[in-house]
């Protein structure tokens, strides 16, 4: 009986030892959000940010003798004020023609102002951009020659500028016999400018309205008006002074072959006042040997006709031959690569002597 004290003692021991099982808490209700936390995702935002504008491409050049700074592209614009020789100037662009360079003029309106190319040099081997032109709209045309473009609709109103071969242009309006089209043009006045229609394909003559000298849009006769419609008939008087020379011709084309391979220049000179000459530059390619064939045709209207000189440099170029209004297809050749002028100035007689003509100049391969 000693042993039943000692083993209940024991068992007592090894209770205390191991620990009294406990029933699991059980609970039936859905455990706390805050029992398993969990971090909310935060939405980071980055703000827009405006996109820059590129800056324009700058490019320095250094001028060769003084020169006027233009509002446009052209001897018929404007000038600014003048730069002298040596001075240097920020490029941004050059016109379709080549023969002008846009540069940074911070007294100009706009902060810009247009310079002769041949009187800026630039480093060997650099590119100057094209000027940007806009997207046509509506009515468009495309230009079939290096052609001219002109402040009003006719060769006795001033030069704008120039329009390469293959550009695509947006009509604005005709003349009155459809000879000539308006044309967007943001250098002219207004942002417009003409351009002989013969030299542009298109299918939207018909629907273009009629625009009269100034831009502003013909209104047919009213039906039931009595009497004839009166079309003013233009004072002849001087041609327009346009103040192109030897030393800053009217164009200036540099002919290659896979550019401009033929041009077309109308305009009118008189004498003994007003437009007294034209000059006009070019310069030749081949493909082989060492002479360029170029081929000359004139037209004039007026009462008198054209002498026609062909320099090189300042020096008149003997046997060349010779050109005379209602010529066409005169073939002539020239060494290439050489810069070429020709003056064009009325024939010698007595009173006011004008003419209009139109010259066009192909450089065959």
């Amino acid at each position: 009986m000693k042993k039943f004290p000692f083993l209940l003692m024991l068992f007592c021991l090894l209770a205390a030892a191991c620990g009294t099982p406990q029933p699991l808490a059980t609970s039936s209700a859905a455990p706390s959000p805050s029992t398993f936390p969990t971090e909310t995702p935060t939405l980071s935002v980055t703000p827009l940010q405006p996109t820059p504008t590129a800056a324009p491409l700058l490019i320095s050049g250094t001028l060769t003798i003084k020169v006027n700074v233009r509002s446009g592209p052209g001897i018929g614009f404007d000038s600014l004020g003048q730069l002298e020789a040596g001075e240097k100037v920020q490029i941004t662009v050059h016109d379709p023609s080549g023969a002008w360079y846009q540069i940074l003029y911070p007294t100009a309106p706009q902060g810009r102002g247009w310079v002769t190319a041949q009187y800026v040099t630039v480093a060997a081997g650099t590119a100057i951009p094209l000027e940007a032109t806009p997207t046509p709209s509506g009515p468009v045309g495309q230009v079939i020659l290096l052609l001219n473009v002109r402040s009003g609709p006719g060769t006795s109103f001033n030069t704008l500028g120039m329009l390469e071969p293959g550009v695509s242009v947006s009509l604005t309006g005709k003349n009155t016999t459809a000879s000539w089209f308006q044309v967007v043009y943001p250098a002219g006045p207004g942002g417009h400018g003409w351009v002989n229609a013969e030299y542009v394909q298109t299918e939207d003559a018909a629907d273009l309205p009629v625009l009269d000298d100034y831009g502003n849009t013909v209104t047919p006769a009213s039906a039931g008006t009595s009497g004839p419609v009166l079309t003013p008939t233009p004072t002849v008087g001087p041609a327009y002074a346009d103040g192109d020379s030897s030393a800053s011709p009217a164009i200036r084309v540099t002919f290659s072959a896979d550019g401009t391979h033929q041009f077309v220049y109308s305009s009118q000179v008189s004498a003994p006042e007003g437009d007294l000459e034209d000059w006009v530059e070019f310069t030749p390619y081949t493909l082989s040997g060492t002479n360029a064939r170029l081929t000359f045709s004139l037209s004039c209207t007026g009462n008198t006709t054209l002498r026609v000189e062909l320099l090189q440099g300042e020096a008149l170029l003997p046997g060349w031959g010779s050109l005379v209004c209602g010529e066409t297809g005169i073939s002539v050749l020239l060494p290439a690569g050489q810069v070429y002028q020709m003056r064009l100035a009325p024939a010698a007689g007595d009173g006011l002597r004008l003419v209009a003509y139109t010259l066009t100049v192909r450089n065959d391969p």
